[in-house]
């Protein structure tokens, strides 16, 4: 299965799409957000810069966020599907393409339990959080990650790339790796746990789980959502404010 067997399903309207970077979702045209203008020294698709955790939009304004490969590089996932739900209409969709660990050079690493994610969100945890420094650097595929670094510089790579994002770390600076692990079924129970826990006001629904997504790289899987708002919610949006808001800064 393909974006194109699903998108025209899911997705339509002036949407968002966070972190495209050079590979958008094929099959649908909305509003690029990404944190970078150039990001490993390619520019980016962005139209506007937006964090997966901060964007530049009005509650309710959009009919759908669509990512992939994004969340795992988020620090704090609940507060991200938090803000995903804030500025996405009653009834929209969440789109998210997320890669399984077993399936990447994440395979060797754990699976981040859940309630792990849920106090990271108590915890108000940021970008620059280096608790999974060394679970990262030490624990992934080398092989995969970096198949070009001769197996004999592999540790001494390992140590100097866990130095250097401990560094930014301690300095507060923000930190890009994979801070967490998922598979299908611990990212359904995340949504499980933000619904019961109130993260948001209202509800995620899952629509569609699909494992192996997509066929032409089939390293990560789907999960497509619903928004629920209150019926007081539902009636804010529509008296409020659309689309971006004034302090949207093109890059």
């Amino acid at each position: 299965m393909e974006h194109s067997d699903l998108v025209k399903r899911y997705l339509s309207g002036p949407g968002i799409e966070i972190g495209a970077f050079k590979t958008p979702i094929p099959g649908i045209k909305p509003v690029y957000l990404d944190r970078f203008s150039n990001y490993a020294g390619e520019p980016t698709l962005a139209d506007y810069y937006g964090d997966a955790c901060e964007l530049p939009f009005f509650d309710s304004s959009v009919p759908f966020v669509a990512t992939s490969h994004v969340l795992e590089h988020v620090a704090n996932p609940l507060l991200a599907l938090a803000e995903w739900f804030r500025v996405t209409r009653h009834g929209g969709i969440l789109y998210m393409v997320v890669p399984d660990r077993r399936r990447t050079f994440d395979r060797a690493r754990p699976l981040t339990d859940p309630n792990h994610m849920l106090d990271d969100y108590n915890n108000r945890v940021t970008q620059s959080d280096g608790t999974h420094i060394d679970d990262f650097t030490f624990g992934i595929d080398w092989s995969i990650f970096s198949p070009s670094t001769p197996p004999e510089r592999e540790r001494e790579a390992r140590q100097e790339l866990a130095s250097t994002y401990h560094a930014s770390a301690k300095a507060g600076f923000e930190i890009n790796i994979h801070f967490h692990t998922f598979e299908s079924a611990s990212l359904l129970e995340l949504i499980r746990i933000g619904n019961r826990a109130g993260v948001w006001n209202g509800r995620i629904d899952v629509l569609q789980v699909v494992e192996a997504f997509p066929d032409s790289n089939p390293i990560g899987f789907l999960a497509v959502a619903r928004v629920k708002k209150p019926i007081g919610a539902r009636w804010r949006a529509l008296f409020s404010r659309k689309g971006l808001r004034s302090d949207a800064r093109r890059p």
